[in-house]
């Protein structure tokens, strides 16, 4: 599978405008191009700036932002369960890429924002089960990280069928990417990226250009016809 850049989706939509309004597309540069499809993407993403934590001494790059991913499937695996992420999130202290993972147990309901797993470090899972006070999480269901997948200390797929996961992501802002960087969408996102962007310059007016000296700029009517009417 081809990988989603920003350089890779202005050609595609300057190839669409070229096809459909050469004179429009023809005003069109990369650069505006890219700025527009960073727009779309950070507002699909629904992106939320967060601060550095000075008091804990940690820093967070600049650029960074939480993304926002919903509609995640849970399968289960071994008699857990478990989850792929969407994208590979920034590697920061304490694994804070993965910023929270948030569950909506049934299908018309809605995403428990107050009720969010509780992250654990590589091992800690196994580590909880010998202390008797505390092996069950008071209840809570916690997840570890390893890769691209979360595994969590609860089969919640079984105990609800129905589950779906929402996180927040630490990624970098898209105006921070390059030309060639890969974007972190979804590949199901990439066409509704194309759309977006092809709306906002395919409705923009065409400009009027003079081809040559006896030629007028509106319709192409020579100019010593006009001065006869």
């Amino acid at each position: 599978m081809a990988v989603v850049t920003l350089y890779r989706l202005g050609e595609q939509i300057l190839d669409l405008l070229e096809g459909d309004t050469p004179s429009t597309a023809s005003s069109i540069d990369m650069n505006t191009m890219k700025i527009t499809i960073g727009q779309v993407v950070n507002q699909m993403l629904k992106t939320e700036h967060f601060q550095v934590n000075e008091a804990m001494g940690e820093k967070i790059p600049n650029g960074s932002v939480l993304g926002w991913y919903e509609g995640l499937e849970v399968v289960t695996a071994n008699g857990k369960s478990k989850c792929s992420l969407p994208i590979k999130p920034l590697k920061l202290p304490r694994n804070m890429g993965i910023f929270a993972i948030y569950p909506r147990y049934e299908t018309n309901g809605v995403y428990e924002l107050d009720k969010e797993f509780i992250p654990l470090q590589m091992g800690q899972a196994g580590l909880l089960k010998s202390q008797p006070l505390v092996n069950d999480l008071l209840g809570q269901v916690g997840y570890e990280n390893y890769g691209m997948e979360v595994i969590f200390t609860k089969d919640i797929k079984t105990l609800y069928p129905d589950v779906v996961l929402a996180m927040r992501l630490a990624i970098m802002d898209i105006s921070e990417y390059g030309d060639y960087d890969a974007l972190p969408i979804l590949p199901e996102q990439e066409w509704a990226v194309v759309q977006e962007v092809y709306k906002v310059y395919s409705t923009q007016a065409v400009p009027n250009r003079l081809v040559d000296g006896t030629t007028s700029e509106d319709k192409g009517t020579p100019v010593n016809q006009q001065k006869q009417a």
